[in-house]
């Protein structure tokens, strides 16, 4: 296993614990973005590519008028893929504000907040909906549990969409699955489509799933 890799896994260890996390992503910031391209990470690229999908194919939007939210935006890169996609008008926040630091120097960004606990109940941070959430590398092993999907709807549009990333080992060690079918129960949320075993890093793969806001349509 890399050095890099190590890295990455050591984050895995953390089991959720918020005040553990930042201290864990502030002292990684300066050398995440190394670490993460020495072991292939493609989760960005491909969630941006997901969500130009769903602006066209759902929204019925061009990428440009679309407002986006990056939830665990880390240092930038999806909004770096984003904008690449055409995506102009993208917020982000973030669990540690020395990773938001970061990504404000990518230029990605309209705004950017740190210090965004998705375990906990806390108010939205920004005082708007999006259109379209994304939501990379978040649901880990190790950082935010499954109900997170409640508190990131907080952020969607009546008729907003919201595309997440698993992790394969997130998904077989937690109760993503069951969650998320109860939230739909709830009508909270309701899943459009998923993309499985899709491109994610070098080690393993991830399930990219679109949810819609509310219940589905009948």
């Amino acid at each position: 296993m890399s050095a890099s890799d190590n890295t990455i896994h050591a984050s895995h260890e953390l089991a959720g614990d918020s005040e553990k996390l930042e201290k864990y992503y502030a002292d990684w910031a300066a050398k995440y973005d190394d670490d993460v391209r020495n072991e292939e990470y493609g989760g960005p690229r491909a969630i941006a590519s997901i969500a130009l999908m769903v602006a066209d194919s759902f929204l019925g939007k061009p990428a440009k008028s679309i407002r986006v939210l990056d939830a665990g935006c880390g240092t930038g890169l999806a909004g770096i893929e984003l904008k690449m996609k055409g995506f102009d008008v993208i917020d982000g926040f973030d669990l540690s504000q020395e990773m938001c630091d970061i990504a404000e120097k990518t230029e990605a960004y309209a705004e950017l907040a740190g210090n965004v606990d998705l375990n906990r109940d806390d108010k939205p941070v920004f005082n708007r909906t999006y259109d379209l959430i994304v939501c990379c590398g978040v649901f880990t092993l190790g950082h935010v549990e499954p109900e997170a999907l409640t508190r990131l709807a907080e952020y969607l549009s009546d008729d907003g969409y919201m595309v997440v990333s698993t992790r394969n080992s997130y998904l077989e060690d937690t109760d993503y699955e069951d969650v998320g079918k109860l939230i739909e129960k709830q009508g909270t949320l309701h899943l459009v489509t998923k993309l499985p075993d899709a491109r994610y890093i070098a080690e393993e793969d991830a399930h990219y799933w679109v949810y819609g806001k509310g219940r589905k349509a009948s």
